[in-house]
């Protein structure tokens, strides 16, 4: 919001108005009751204008009243149309237009008219006419005009100009054929910039007191009669506050004038803030003023000689004997000399100010003023500002035994004496006491239990008369309580975003007596690193750690009683996951990425990760590649492992001799950005695509990436079977097809950017590849087979909007499946699950049937399932949510598939399809069950598994 649009709001003053003209309506009775109501469901624009059917807009109500006529018009929260009276009054009779309760209680004194590029009010023609309560706008440049009229008071109000509106006209104008108006107590707003007031050459007897004009120009008097200034604020954007020329004849008197700090004034030409030319210098007064230009405006300019200070101005003229200038024109208690220093006498002073707030006397201020003495320069009159504030005593809760004093609470800076006065308490257990010095202390014997009570105090004045009724904070009675806290670094409420990876969000909560205040609540986050403190009872505290992994939390509170609490968490933290548009950075038959030859027998390939492919060049712990094998000369296993360490003994990829089989690998980065691949037995030509990267690092700049984000596990959930017509229609995809995959709801929403999925091909009549993509299709691909084969591959892609995927078929006849394992996420909006942090592992083998590692050694039947514990040992805590596992099944003796889960029931879902006597590995998310396992179903026949951990997801 801009200054100006504040200085509006904090004047109360957001009101509308706009033109055009009712017809005529038959007079009414002097002295009648008209009523406007836009909301009556009776209202009707024909008339009576009575209670029972009033008018609708105010035009033909000002069309019918006549002198001594009150038009009552209700504040509703419905605008009304711009109205153009031309009522005629009398002297001991005028029409008064006056705001009436309506259905608006917001509105409190205010009608509102609805904005147009017309003025909001004209007076054309009209005579001894009062109007109260009345908030105008209009988007043009003039809101309130007054033509060929005479006798018009304007009170209590509002008067805007659009801040859209355009030219120099004044938000309130008077034409030269009007005199006799006066404009008080009213907020003026020219957001337009322009003038707040102009009146016209001929215009006589015009008033302006007690007025808040801000947000641009101030007051414009040409050739015009007895025009009187008092007790104004104006604040303007470059000076000129008040121009009186051509004649004009009158008095400034009580006014401050001050710039908008917010406003960009030029070095030179900036108008003074009151400027009086030579031909009104001799009919204008001017005294107790206060002036303050901005930086490069001066203070005045009277009948063409400027003067830069009071002083040189009442040296110059004898004018100002009383004038201020370069004061603070914010009207306080702190010593201003804008208080209790203007001339109570002066010309069209009044009474009451802006607010219709009696004049009082500052005791802290001298009184400079004349008349009454106690009257403020500007708009606004100080006022006493004793009141009652709240009684203290209970900060939450009182303790049963424990002595409670109450205080009332005055916010008294006049320091009146409080003499003589009198508290009565009620202590909210039925006990009251009443006290002359003021606090009074209290026990309670008995806790409330889970029902607040609060105490009041009661204050009489020393006449007797009540001052009013304050009351402390609601508090309980309870009994005396341990020293307890509570530390949560798991819920999605204090966890960080993925944009912050290694990063842990605790929430920390202390309690205790408030008669025993904890003296420490200090954090250790499990990495060695110093501890931190804590204050109050709830806090958060934020700890970027070093390395991924999972860390134990500590919480320790000590109190003033030497009380002491101690609360643990484990968290995990790990490096966030950017999903890349696939592209292959690695091809052994074209020399890509590596020399053009194929891999021979324990050959390793040394292939550069970072700065290619879409991988940043730094920031980045581990990579997601889809390697692929072909054209081997026999029956082989690759590793993928990071540079300059030692090859662990799990595999990545297994093939036999003239297979291409693909398969999903997460490797850590080794030195210099390099990871290896190891080539076992034959010869063979490797291929790699980027598919994604996780990073340290908690931005990117690459176009191409998706938002940073962590995974959520989720039940395997088949989202594609063209057997059976399962998220796309029965059949198989044809050659050059593309089949566009929806997600589950938990998969569409804008927090989900990225998708883990089974992808698998069967039944195909020829050899093809599929390539799995959101936006445009990538020169890469997930997954190859050929006739008759099934075969499948994890794939991580990014998601669409709507949770949508592409699979693309390159080459034959084919029947696809597609098993959601996981989504990465990087909001809660509600629909996307919140991810965890990924832990990457140095990859391990925890199964493998042929020798009895983590299970009994022996081959795994048909419709069996095998339970392996996984939370807990081999470096996965014990509250991991799921594993990343290179699953292998070996030598089947029939075609089978294997389906990897957590808790519930067998999922109708499959990870690895093999047929007899192949050995095949895919990459798997499998959740962890409640103890801590992980469960392997075999279809059909009999096969050995084997199983390498490659992380876990926190």
């Amino acid at each position: 919001m801009s200054r100006r649009r504040q200085l509006v709001r904090c004047a109360a003053v957001l009101s509308v108005l706009i033109g055009g003209i009712g017809t005529g309506l038959a007079h009414a009775a002097t002295g009648t009751a008209l009523y406007v109501d836009d909301d009556a469901a009776g209202c009707s624009d024909t008339g009576p204008g009575s209670p029972a059917e009033p008018f609708c807009q105010i035009q033909p109500a000002a069309d019918s009243a006549g002198p001594g006529d009150t038009v009552n018009v209700a504040r509703n929260k419905t605008p009304y149309a711009p109205v153009n009276i031309g009522s005629a009054g009398a002297a001991d009779a005028p029409v008064t237009f006056v705001a009436a309760p309506g259905d608006n209680a917001a509105a409190t004194a205010a009608v509102v008219l609805t904005k147009t590029s017309t003025p909001a009010m004209t007076f054309s023609g009209a005579q001894y006419v009062d109007v109260s309560g009345f908030n105008l706008s209009s988007s043009g440049t003039s809101t309130l005009v007054f033509s060929q009229s005479q006798n018009i008071s304007y009170d209590t109000g509002g008067v805007t100009t659009a801040q859209a509106a355009t030219g120099s006209g004044g938000t309130i104008v008077v034409d030269g054929s009007s005199s006799g108006i006066a404009l008080t107590r009213l907020h003026i707003a020219p957001e337009s910039g322009g003038l707040s007031f102009a009146s016209a050459a001929g215009a006589q007897d015009i008033t302006l007191a007690d007025d808040l004009m801000s947000l641009g120009g101030g007051i414009s008097a040409t050739g015009t009669t007895g025009i009187r200034l008092a007790g104004d604020t104006i604040v303007t954007a470059c000076g000129n506050g008040i121009s009186l020329t051509d004649g004009s004849s009158g008095s400034v008197e009580n006014t401050v004038v001050r710039p908008d700090t917010s406003a960009s004034c030029p070095v030179t030409g900036t108008p003074a803030e009151i400027t009086v030319d030579a031909s009104s210098a001799p009919q204008v007064t001017a005294d107790y003023n206060a002036v303050n230009p901005s930086s490069a405006g001066t203070d005045y300019e009277w009948a063409g000689t400027a003067y830069g200070t009071s002083q040189a101005f009442r040296t110059g003229t004898g004018q100002g004997a009383h004038d201020l200038d370069q004061t603070d024109a914010t009207l306080s208690t702190d010593g201003t000399p804008l208080i209790d220093s203007a001339d109570a006498d002066a010309l069209g002073e009044l009474a009451t100010d802006l607010h219709g707030a009696q004049r009082v006397d500052d005791p802290l201020v001298a009184d400079t003023g004349t008349g009454a003495g106690d009257y403020d320069r500007g708009a606004t009159e100080v006022q006493d500002p004793l009141h009652l504030g709240l009684a203290s005593g209970v900060a939450g809760s009182a303790y049963v035994g424990v002595p409670v004093t109450f205080t009332p609470g005055f916010v008294n800076p006049w320091s009146d004496s409080l003499d003589g006065y009198r508290y009565t308490f009620a202590f909210g257990d039925g006990t009251t006491v009443t006290s002359v010095t003021g606090p009074a202390t209290h026990t309670y014997t008995q806790p409330t239990t889970d029902v607040t009570i609060y105490a009041t105090v009661t204050v009489y004045r020393p006449d007797g008369t009540e001052m009013g009724t304050e009351t402390s904070l609601s508090f309980s009675v309870r009994p005396l309580p341990p020293l307890t806290g509570s530390l949560d670094c798991r819920s999605a409420s204090v966890r960080t975003a993925p944009s912050l990876p290694d990063t842990t969000g605790c929430g920390l909560t202390a309690s205790g007596f408030s008669g025993y205040p904890i003296t420490s609540d200090r954090i250790t986050f499990g990495d060695g690193s110093a501890a931190v403190s804590a204050t109050g009872s709830k806090s958060w505290v934020r700890h970027t750690y070093a390395a991924a992994g999972t860390y134990t939390v500590t919480q320790q509170l000590t109190d003033s009683g030497g009380r002491t609490f101690t609360d643990t968490t484990p968290t995990t933290v790990g490096p966030s996951y950017v999903a890349t548009d696939p592209r292959r950075i690695l091809d052994t038959r074209k020399g890509t990425g590596a020399a053009e030859r194929q891999v021979g027998p324990g050959g390793v390939v040394r292939l550069k990760v970072l700065g290619v492919g879409g991988v940043p060049s730094s920031g980045v712990t581990a990579v997601t590649l889809n390697v692929t094998d072909t054209h081997a000369t026999a029956s082989s296993y690759v590793t993928v492992y990071p540079y300059g360490t030692s090859r662990p003994t799990a595999s990545d990829l297994d093939f036999t001799a003239g297979r291409t089989n693909p398969n999903l690998v997460t490797v850590r980065v080794g030195a210099g950005g390099y990871v290896d691949l190891y080539n076992a037995h034959g010869h063979v030509d490797l291929i790699a695509d980027t598919q994604g990267y996780f990073t340290t690092r908690s931005d990117t700049s690459d176009d191409h990436v998706s938002p940073m984000s962590n995974l959520a596990p989720v039940t395997p959930t088949r989202v594609l079977d063209t057997r059976y017509g399962t998220g796309a229609a029965e059949g198989e995809v044809a050659p050059g097809s593309t089949t566009t995959v929806t997600l589950p709801k938990n998969g569409q929403g804008s927090g989900t950017v990225g998708a883990v999925l089974n992808v698998t091909v069967t039944g195909g009549s020829g050899s093809g590849v599929v390539t799995v993509y959101c936006g445009s299709r990538p020169g890469t691909s997930n997954l190859n087979y050929r006739v008759g084969q099934t075969v499948s591959n994890l794939v991580v892609t990014k998601v669409c909007t709507g949770g949508k995927i592409k699979l693309y078929n390159s080459g034959a006849h084919v029947h696809l499946i597609a098993d959601l394992q996981g989504l990465y996420t990087n909001a809660v909006d509600g629909t996307s699950p919140w991810g965890s942090p990924f832990v990457p592992a140095n990859p391990t083998r925890f199964l493998d049937t042929r020798n009895g590692t983590g299970a009994p050694a022996g081959r795994l039947g048909a419709n069996s399932t095998l339970t392996v514990k996984v939370a807990g040992v081999h470096g996965v805590p014990a509250d991991a949510t799921a594993v990343l596992v290179n699953l292998t099944g070996v030598a089947p003796t029939t075609a089978t598939h294997l389906t990897a889960y957590g808790a519930g029931r067998l999922p109708n879902v499959s990870n690895v399809n093999l047929s007899a006597g192949e050995t095949r590995p895919v990459l798997a998310v499998i959740p962890i069950d409640a103890e801590g396992s992980i469960h392997v179903r075999n279809a059909n026949g009999s096969l050995n598994i084997v199983a390498d951990l490659e992380g876990y997801i926190g």
